[in-house]
């Protein structure tokens, strides 16, 4: 009886150890939470046109910037985010000299010419960060694939706006664009991003007719562009606790 006894005190001990093993061995919560917010964004263009530098100027824009974010943290320091973003992208060019049919009447023109081209882009980021998520302070890094779905370009004659137009879906730029993007974020749900796209934003194979001759305007055209964004992060919790039945009367 007493060797009965023992096993089972035996058999007690080495459940509760394996339990406690498991418990250690268990990997930590993780904190699923959503942000909303959006972007002031300044751009520049890397561009050149038939391997000559184009002169462009910063463009600043502010709307319209809208985004959510799904964020899994996996622990205190490290973590991942989704989700997805709508941004108007673009830059601002002076005398680039590529002559598209819209603005013909202006080929000519001994005037100082500046061009603004945009375009409304839907994002998917996925992006890794690391830092300390309960004071709300990481770094983060990743990738984001944009659909450019509106272009937009406008003339400017000496300073007053002479001539614009716009597309949905145009082929005038690369309906798919990817990016590279990095910053940080501070305190408070601040960030600063830096973002580098990897594709040309005008397509160069894009071919329109022109008094019945086939031209292509980019075909020449480089055009990288980039830009330094401070994003706003609100952050809306996930209840993620079971509803209880509802009790009945």
């Amino acid at each position: 009886m007493k060797y009965v006894l023992l096993a089972a005190l035996l058999l007690c001990a080495g459940v509760g150890v394996a339990q406690e093993d498991t418990t250690a061995l268990q990997p930590p919560k993780t904190d699923i939470y959503k942000t909303n917010g959006g972007e002031l964004i300044f751009s520049f263009v890397d561009m050149e046109n038939d391997g000559e530098d184009i002169s462009n100027i910063p463009r600043f824009s502010a709307f319209f910037h809208v985004g959510q974010k799904w964020h899994f943290d996996f622990g205190n320091n490290f973590g991942a985010f989704t989700g997805y973003g709508i941004r108007n992208v673009g830059f601002i060019t002076e005398d680039d000299g590529i002559r598209e049919d819209e603005f013909e009447d202006f080929w000519e023109s001994d005037e100082d010419i500046r061009v603004k081209r945009r375009s409304y882009s839907l994002g998917v980021p996925l992006a890794l960060k690391l830092g300390n998520f309960r004071r709300g302070a990481y770094v983060f890094g990743g990738a984001e694939l944009e659909l450019m779905f509106n272009y937009k370009a406008k003339l400017f004659e000496d300073g007053d706006k002479e001539e614009k137009f716009n597309e949905w879906f145009s082929d005038r730029t690369n309906l798919l664009n990817p990016s590279v993007f990095g910053g940080v974020q501070f305190p408070g749900g601040v960030n600063l991003q830096f973002r580098y796209y990897l594709l040309n934003f005008l397509n160069q194979d894009f071919t329109q007719r022109v008094d019945g001759v086939e031209m292509q305007p980019f075909r020449n055209v480089d055009s990288r562009m980039f830009y330094i964004s401070i994003f706003f992060n609100i952050r809306e919790a996930i209840n993620r606790e079971p509803k209880r039945p509802e009790e009945r009367t």
